[in-house]
């Protein structure tokens, strides 16, 4: 008996049989006539059918799995002198084995014998069995080639015995298989099934279509990443498991109440089909005898692209106390949306859906670009670029697959070189339906979170919204509820994060709300160039990276009259930090906007802040490798309520850290190799709200304070500190303290974990 296994007939990636048809028969009895016909119908009705003459003179049973495992169904014709043949009864054992452990399909045609001939002990298969092959074979063969006739022969089939005439019984065989084949094939195209099975199964889990209770499952994400087509996968998947239901899936619900009836012509025309009555009015719904009929109605629907609590509302007859008891037990909604906070107030089990992984993604544009499963090879770098852009968009996947389609490799170059500067609205307006619904507070939020605070701590950004906005908690939640931000959890902090297909039309509605001069938030090198010029301008945050961008030469009074900046970041995305591109008189800045939130500049031009910056607002502050630095103010330093981070990393010349006794919200504190700092200060021990402390590569670093009072110090940074021996009384569970190089003594109040 040849062993097969999971992997032996595990199917091709794509899904797809390369057979229809495995046809099993005796070459003697049946080629030149009944088969003969069998596969020229076949053909005709363009079922892939494979036979080969050749395979019984190979006795290859290894070949012969290799065939099964890409075939969807199995033809075996039974004929009087079948069992003379031993490879005919090996076929038959292995389609039999691979039926019974892998569901594979088999339909047995009885041509000129009857059933009982093929299947029982007393059947004349048998006794040729026992004639021909009772000396020679050992029982176990025997044995093993009755049972797999007994199920092969027990599946249901045809006969000829029946349907006497050939040419019939061969239309009837060829209408069994390809409703057979039908029955077999998802009812979704084929694109539509990439990445859905593990979904599905996700999904499955939440609709315990076991269980005899009511239920709503929700699928909640952002625009474009796939919950309709997860949907109606799942509503055709579960055909077969919601017999006796009644079934409706409800599309574009959110988009089609702008037509003329709204919600009330949807909620008319879905609860006359479930009821099978016409024209049922909206008022005519709360009829108990309607309400009666409903309640013992079993259904499965799925309600597409629902956007607010309001129109799940209408759509569950507004009856949020009864909601459970609106259909019969056993009952299954599935809700579609982009705002999580509609299926929190339904209850509803949710199922985040994400985007396609890579491969999925690469299967996906491979079918709308070259019209197949996968790119070439010699496309696949291009096809990459492509795909590192869609972020697992199956909406921007097909898209640009489209576009790229039947091009010339020229065109993907230059097309993938410019790539976030064209505008595709076919993407951008799918997403930006969430953008327009939102309310003057949210859209601010939004864009700034889009535009500058991609990828940030969430307690840095909750702070920066909370200078100037009491609702900020609440809106970020909102936010995040309507598929617009991410929260990402690490082990030691929680991130919001934007996806990049949501940023992109995020600077494009910023481009395109007005004129330069009056634009709220810049990247760009040569508009942030030509605002810095003009001054008294309208603008609200600018982002530059220094590491693209050509020397710009700032005036003293640059920042005159930026009444409005809240955010101003300078950065190198490289390690090449002593490149200096932002150029400052010698005098430095006259001034900075007391708006500021968020000030980082790498390689600050100048030996201190101005004088004229009140920073009472800033919630970060990050004066990054700059050899010029000394203290962060010259004069009398100003309060730093807001500072949630300060970040003075790789500041050779830094000799004094600011005062931050009036910083009661500091949380993180970094000044890893500010080599000429000597002292850290006392006051330092009384931010009590101090997770992170990063000391490292401060080679000239020799007194700490003689205590931390934070009982949230988790993180403290002491590596190749060299003059410092004494490491501070430390009143938390340090989750990490590094000592490498340094040669401190402990005191027995640090029970740490090392990291050396």
């Amino acid at each position: 008996m040849v062993e097969i296994t999971v992997s032996t007939l595990r199917v091709m990636y794509n899904g797809k049989w390369e057979y229809d048809v495995f046809v099993c028969f005796r070459g003697a009895d049946t080629r030149n006539s009944f088969t003969s016909h069998l596969m020229e119908a076949l053909s005709r009705e363009e079922i892939k059918a494979f036979i080969d003459d050749m395979l019984e003179k190979t006795e290859s049973i290894g070949e012969l799995i290799s065939v099964l495992q890409r075939s969807a169904l199995s033809i075996v014709i039974f004929s009087e002198n079948f069992a003379d043949s031993s490879w005919c009864l090996d076929e038959v054992a292995t389609i039999s084995q691979i039926m019974e452990e892998f569901g594979h399909r088999v339909l047995p045609i009885f041509y000129k014998v009857d059933p009982s001939d093929v299947s029982e002990d007393c059947g004349s298969y048998a006794a040729t069995i026992n004639l021909k092959y009772g000396a020679s074979n050992v029982p176990e063969d025997r044995k093993r080639w009755m049972g797999a006739l007994k199920a092969v022969a027990n599946c249901t089939g045809h006969t000829s015995q029946e349907i006497k005439i050939d040419s019939e019984l061969v239309k009837v065989i060829v209408s069994d298989v390809l409703k057979r084949l039908v029955h077999m094939s998802p009812r979704v195209k084929s694109d539509m099934l990439i990445g859905m099975d593990a979904r599905i199964c996700e999904v499955e889990k939440l609709l315990a279509l076991n269980v005899n209770d009511f239920r709503i499952i929700g699928l909640w994400g952002m625009g474009g990443v796939g919950k309709t087509t997860l949907a109606r996968a799942c509503y055709q998947r579960f055909t077969s498991s919601t017999k006796g239901t009644k079934r409706q899936f409800v599309r574009n619900i959110h988009q089609t109440r702008e037509k003329e009836n709204g919600m009330v012509g949807i909620v008319q025309e879905h609860y006359s089909a479930l009821l099978s009555e016409d024209n049922i009015s909206y008022e005519d719904l709360d009829v108990s005898y309607r309400r009666d009929r409903l309640s013992r109605l079993k259904v499965f629907l799925v309600f597409d692209d629902v956007e607010t609590f309001s129109e799940l509302e209408h759509l569950l007859l507004g009856d949020l106390l009864n909601t459970f008891n609106l259909f019969a037990l056993g009952s299954r909604i599935i809700v579609t949306t982009r705002n999580r906070r509609v299926l929190e107030n339904a209850r509803a089990n949710i199922y985040y859906v994400e985007g396609l992984h890579s491969q999925e993604s690469l299967q996906l544009f491979g079918i709308h670009a070259f019209r197949q499963y996968l790119p070439p090879d010699d496309w696949m770098r291009l096809s990459a670029v492509a795909i590192s852009y869609c972020k697992g968009s199956p909406l921007a996947i097909k898209v640009l697959g489209g576009t790229l389609y039947c091009r010339d490799k020229s065109y993907w170059e230059s097309f993938l070189c410019e790539l976030r500067k064209i505008p595709k609205p076919e993407i951008h307006d799918v997403l930006r339906r969430s953008y327009d619904e939102l309310g003057i507070v949210e859209k601010r939020l939004f864009l700034d979170t889009a535009c500058f605070l991609h990828r940030q701590r969430k307690n840095l950004v909750m702070k920066y919204f909370s200078i100037g906005y009491q609702c900020a908690n609440y809106v970020l939640e909102d936010l995040i509820g309507k598929s617009l931000l991410i929260r990402v959890s690490s082990e030691d902090y929680e991130n919001i994060e934007v996806h990049d297909l949501l940023r992109e039309m995020a600077w494009n509605i910023v481009n395109e709300e007005s004129e330069l001069a009056n634009r709220s938030r810049l990247n760009n090198a040569d508009d942030i160039r030509k605002i810095l010029t003009i001054r008294k301008v309208k603008t609200e945050g600018i982002s530059l990276n220094l590491f693209k961008a050509n020397e710009m030469y700032l005036e003293a009074t640059t920042f005159e009259g930026m009444t409005s900046l809240r955010f101003l970041c300078f950065v190198y995305f490289s390690e090449e930090h002593g490149i200096r591109k932002v150029h400052l008189p010698s005098g430095g800045l006259d001034m900075l906007p007391d708006s500021l939130r968020w000030l980082l500049w790498d390689g600050f031009p100048s030996k201190s802040l101005p004088s004229r910056f009140s920073p009472e607002n800033l919630v970060l502050l990050a004066i990054r490798h700059s050899p010029f630095i000394e203290r962060c103010w010259e004069v009398q330093q100003p309060k730093l309520v807001n500072l949630v981070e300060l970040h003075l990393s790789d500041c050779i010349n830094l000799t004094d850290v600011p005062d931050l006794s009036s910083s009661p919200n500091l949380e993180y504190l970094y000044l890893q190799g500010c080599k000429s700092l000597i002292e850290l200060p006392s006051h330092i021990q009384y931010l009590n709200k101090l997770i992170t402390l990063d000391l490292g590569d401060c080679i000239n670093l020799h007194s700490l304070p003689v205590k931390l009072n934070s009982k949230f110090l988790e993180h403290v940074y002491l590596s190749n500190c060299p003059m410092v021996i004494r490491c501070p009384e430390i009143n938390s569970r340090l989750v990490h303290l590094d000592l490498m190089e340094t040669p401190v003594r402990l005191s027995q109040s640090c029970r740490v974990q090392f990291s050396m």
